[in-house]
């Protein structure tokens, strides 16, 4: 057997090995349950793109809202977490429904300006700082403020553009708000990219607007060889829409896009964004591949993104509702973690709309379109290390991220990130050297080399001068004896022609 049969071997009984200890691992370090612990998997991809299991990062915890409670949710379209509060759109009630972490109901809210102004068929929801509320009132076509205590503030309508036709509906989705008080708002049927208005509801224009890809071949094709007919339908080609958006600590947009074709996902289409104020993609993609989901429609299908949160440190978290699973990536887009599974258990999902996390970061709150319920997951011991060790890493903390990227490994010594995490420490504490070998480990090529520039010039700075010195010396000793030898043989030659004389 050569060397290649024997890493194919490895890599394909490993991952066997490793979702044998993960229900083993998730079990001891949370003491949830063993129904809880098989509903679902958790996984990873590797630097070949190869699905490998790995411990659970969070686990079932319990469901609100579920057949025979007090309170029942019709079809909800959207969720938002704000200091232990949940407030969900209750699209089918034609309500925003407010409620604890622990399931109780504080309040709804079912009207604007009176008892009259009734809300119809909300399906975004979004909450400021100050506590203000935000509701796509998509029914109405309008974006409805509410402040802390629910009183009606104002109300958004319809833009004022004459890129939307008058014979066209508006029917808005979802709302954010960003630190400057800007308001972006996702239109159903609108491909322009995201509605942005001033904070005083004034419409700005569009921004982040997706680019379309068409191939040379489908250029040539529609413009020299196909028909009226064909090129009429070949016009449908147009940018896509956003599905869901939400906003980070820097002020950046985070929006998902979840009408992707099969082509677009095979070739790497951008299924998340990042945008900037001037609707720029800053998104930084340095994995081994793209952020699409499951790669190679692995697990029966293609993934599909209705949802993504961010945390403080730049890792965002994305709902598949084509898999039900959630997808979490750190700043650079490399893959944490994969969890979820579509199905009947406890702790599956029938089609997830919306995710949120809490600040501490300890649980993931997912809202279930169809079977009404809020679904909870807790974190387990080996995701906390997880996400610690990466805030270590953003804090400059070397030896702390160190520590914890080694218990990262102890948990799951296929975590590539972890090496890269470990380079990232090492870095942090000037040993590139170490930092080169970890990048290795980690299949990291972009840090590798960022790692071996500082690495020569350390060395040029420490022995360059050392070095030059040791030349200038050998040089001088080399003109010494050649000018030892050239006066020997001029002394040599005047005493002969002294001699001579």
């Amino acid at each position: 057997m050569n060397i290649r049969s024997l890493s194919k071997l490895k890599r394909s009984i490993l991952p066997c090995a490793i979702a044998a200890l993960t229900l083993i691992t998730s079990l001891g370090c949370t003491g949830q349950t063993v129904m809880a612990a098989e509903s679902y998997n958790s996984y990873n991809y590797n630097f070949w793109g190869e699905a490998i299991a790995q411990p659970q990062t969070f686990l079932y915890e319990k469901s609100f809202f579920t057949e025979g409670s007090d309170c029942t949710l019709s079809f909800p379209k959207d969720m938002f977490l704000k200091n232990d509060t949940l407030y969900i759109a209750d699209t089918g009630n034609s309500r925003i429904l407010v409620m604890d972490p622990d399931g109780n109901i504080i309040s709804e809210y079912t009207h604007g300006k009176d008892k009259s102004d009734v809300f119809k068929e909300p399906q975004g929801v979004f909450v400021t700082d100050e506590g203000h509320i935000y509701i796509a009132d998509s029914g109405n076509g309008r974006i409805v403020e509410l402040d802390e205590k629910g009183e009606f503030v104002r109300e958004v309508g319809r833009p004022v553009t004459s890129l939307i036709s008058d014979s066209q509906d508006y029917t808005p989705t979802k709302v954010v708000v960003d630190h400057s008080e800007r308001i972006y708002v996702i239109a159903y049927g609108i491909n322009m990219g995201l509605l942005e208005f001033d904070k005083n509801g004034n419409f700005q224009g569009f921004m982040g607007a997706t680019e379309v890809s068409v191939s040379p071949f489908t250029y040539i094709w529609k413009n020299y060889f196909s028909t009226k007919q064909q090129q009429e339908r070949m016009a449908t080609i147009v940018p896509t829409e956003y599905s869901n958006i939400c906003v980070d600590n820097e002020n950046f947009i985070y929006a998902t896009i979840n009408n992707l074709s099969t082509d677009d996902l095979a070739s790497g289409a951008d299924a998340i964004r990042r945008l900037n104020p001037t609707g720029d993609d800053v998104l930084r993609r340095l994995s081994n591949y793209h952020i699409i989901g499951d790669l190679n429609g692995y697990s029966g299908g293609w993934s599909s993104f209705c949802d993504v949160t961010v945390n403080d440190d730049g890792c965002y978290f994305i709902l598949d509702d084509a898999g039900g699973k959630v997808f979490a990536y750190d700043y650079d887009g490399n893959s944490l973690f994969v969890f979820g599974k579509k199905g009947i258990k406890e702790g599956n999902f029938q089609k997830p709309v919306a995710i949120a996390l809490t600040d501490e970061e300890d649980r993931i709150y997912v809202l279930d379109n169809i079977l009404g319920t809020v679904i909870s997951f807790k974190i387990t011991d080996y995701g906390s290390k997880l996400l610690s060790a990466i805030r270590l890493n953003n804090m400059g903390d070397s030896e702390g991220a160190t520590a914890m990227w080694n218990e990262v490994s102890r948990y799951n010594s296929n975590n590539e990130l972890a090496y890269i995490g470990l380079g990232k420490a090492s870095m942090d504490a000037e040993d590139y050297k170490s930092a080169m070998n970890y990048f290795k480990l980690g299949n990291n090529r972009k840090y590798y080399s960022k790692a071996l520039f500082y690495y020569r010039k350390e060395m040029m700075e420490k022995y360059f001068s050392k070095g030059m010195l040791g030349i200038g010396i050998i040089l001088l000793i080399f003109i010494g004896i050649k000018g030892y030898f050239s006066i020997k043989k001029w002394v040599g030659k005047a005493r002969c022609y002294m001699e001579n004389l």
